[in-house]
């Protein structure tokens, strides 16, 4: 049996919350997992050095992970698969229980082209992972001026051509973050509270219940983070995450690298 000492964690320094690169080292040294932090150099396509032969799992930004997913040697460590982890995706797999369940997807220069009242409330986020950009609530007569404006962010990556979801706006009251590994939710926090950041570990039963019912549904990954809102009285999903980059908030980060580090070791034996 191959054991936790065959596994290392290979955490960004920069970019990643201070704190939660703290935390990550201490479960890992408390579990006796190899541990290392690395400096990665922003926009690079190059990995930084760091030892290749354990079983190395990632934590960073989307730069680092993407580099890490797209070698042969070093993806199983990147909980992720392009195909899976998009909204157009959720709303077809898991269809009334996603928050933007009838929304459009579309493009920013297909957006552009349809006829909307001018004040009209529209909620723009992206199609997939990427996070190329953070979601906007704004009246459609806002949309151009908008679009102008993060076209110019560097190294955005941003088109007309970009995919991108439309819907409506809701009032949400509480949101968690859970981490669920092989359809069982292992942690989670309350991360917002009407749209306010509010840091509280665990979350209600039934929010529990809710998500790992949807896993039996679909689940983009063995290993993934479910975002998880409240409204109108009723649970919704409201986007996945790659767990890679995913913000722990006040989860408990032991659990986390616990339970992803024995599903790496069960994948590989």
């Amino acid at each position: 049996m191959i054991g936790l000492s065959s596994v290392q964690w290979v955490v960004q320094k920069n970019l990643t919350n201070s704190n939660d690169f703290s935390a990550l080292e201490k479960a890992c040294r408390e579990l006796k997992i190899s541990f290392v932090g690395i400096d990665v150099i922003p926009f690079s396509n190059e990995l930084p050095d760091f030892d290749w032969k354990p079983k190395n799992i990632f934590y960073g930004s989307t730069t680092f992970n993407n580099l890490a997913y797209s070698n042969k040697e070093l993806s199983a460590g990147v909980f992720f698969n392009p195909t899976t982890f998009s909204i157009e995706r959720y709303i077809k797999e898991w269809g009334q229980y996603m928050l933007n369940y009838g929304a459009i997807v579309t493009t920013f220069e297909e957006l552009a082209q349809t006829e909307y009242d001018p004040e009209r409330m529209l909620f723009i986020r992206p199609d997939d992972d990427g996070k190329s950009f953070a979601g906007e609530v704004l009246r459609f007569d806002e949309y151009h001026e908008w679009f102008e404006r993060l076209k110019m962010i560097e190294n955005a990556g941003i088109s007309g051509k970009t995919r991108i979801i439309v819907g409506e706006p809701f009032h949400i009251g509480r949101e968690w973050r859970l981490w669920c590994v092989d359809k069982k939710v292992i942690a989670a926090t309350l991360y917002r509270n009407k749209f306010k950041l509010e840091k509280l570990r665990g979350c209600p039963n039934e929010v529990i219940s809710f998500a790992e019912a949807r896993c039996l549904q679909f689940a983009p990954h063995d290993v993934f983070v479910m975002d998880v809102c409240e409204t109108g009285g009723d649970l919704y999903i409201v986007e996945c995450n790659c767990m890679n980059a995913a913000g722990f908030y006040h989860a408990d980060i032991e659990a986390i690298v616990s339970n992803i580090t024995n599903y790496l070791l069960d994948q590989t034996d």
